[in-house]
């Protein structure tokens, strides 16, 4: 685990470089909308960890019985133990606890912008090794039906203490990614300034439909440019003032309806 978070936290830093070094490829009119857009997903991202239940507890657990089908109120630790100990041998391994939290990290995921299957498996991998340290009172790295049913007992079961999902986990500060980029040698360098030129032209291509659709959200852009400001003011205009003539016409008519004598 030691060595899979090591690996994450470089993952996280050349996406994070990769993505500066698209913002700066990028010309202001595009950059301040796309940092716009930056925030709006963070805010998305923060709504959505919030709904999440703290692993291994009864709450999650129940949230995952139900979703196979089963009346929540009618959960039983014994049963659920067996129901995904896939090979019957009375005890959970890694792969048995980390498909137990598959469906809510894919629930977690769904309609974010910006995700990748690595930061997904961190999230998995996280929560299956945070249960292992409160449920594996051996310390073989396995859950055995004893020890889940001990758990199931106690006070710490039945806790709903939040969870610091992988996207709220501060994995580096500006210092250590400052001297991760010093360090990259000229190839990767070059390899990485290439991927953030590809993000531009795909960030771009994806702003030009936001605005033709009208769907960027005027709050995220208020401390950013008058010009900026205006553009998407008036391409939210028009969609206003189609609203405000079906507003118009139905009142017209419950209005005409309302004039007519009665027969």
């Amino acid at each position: 685990d030691d060595q899979r978070r090591k690996e994450f936290k470089k993952f996280e830093m050349e996406k994070e470089l990769k993505h500066r070094m698209a913002l700066r490829a990028m010309n202001e009119y595009d950059r301040k909308v796309q940092e716009a857009l930056d925030e709006e997903g963070k805010a998305k991202k923060k709504e959505k960890s919030n709904q999440i239940k703290h692993p291994g507890n009864k709450e999650q657990l129940q949230d995952v019985w139900e979703a196979e089908g089963f009346d929540r109120e009618t959960f039983n630790p014994a049963t659920f133990f067996k129901m995904h100990d896939m090979n019957g041998d009375d005890e959970w391994d890694l792969f048995e606890l980390e498909a137990i939290f598959e469906k809510e990290v894919e629930d977690l995921f769904e309609g974010l912008p910006d995700v990748d299957e690595d930061e997904k498996y961190e999230e998995v991998a996280r929560m299956r090794e945070h249960v292992v340290k409160h449920m594996d009172k051996n310390d073989d790295g396995f859950i055995q039906l004893s020890e889940f049913l001990d758990y199931a007992k106690g006070k710490e079961f039945d806790h709903s203490d939040p969870w610091d999902t992988v996207f709220e986990e501060q994995l580096f500060n500006e210092d250590e990614l400052a001297e991760f980029e010093k360090k990259l040698d000229s190839s990767a360098q070059k390899e990485l300034e290439e991927l953030a030129k590809k993000e531009a032209l795909t960030r771009e291509e994806k702003i030009a439909k936001y605005e033709a659709e009208s769907k960027l959200n005027m709050d995220m852009l208020k401390e950013h440019s008058e010009k900026l400001k205006e553009a998407i003011m008036a391409a939210n205009k028009f969609k206003e003032l189609e609203k405000a003539k079906k507003v118009v016409a139905a009142n017209e008519a419950a209005q005409q309806v309302a004039d007519k004598p009665a027969a």
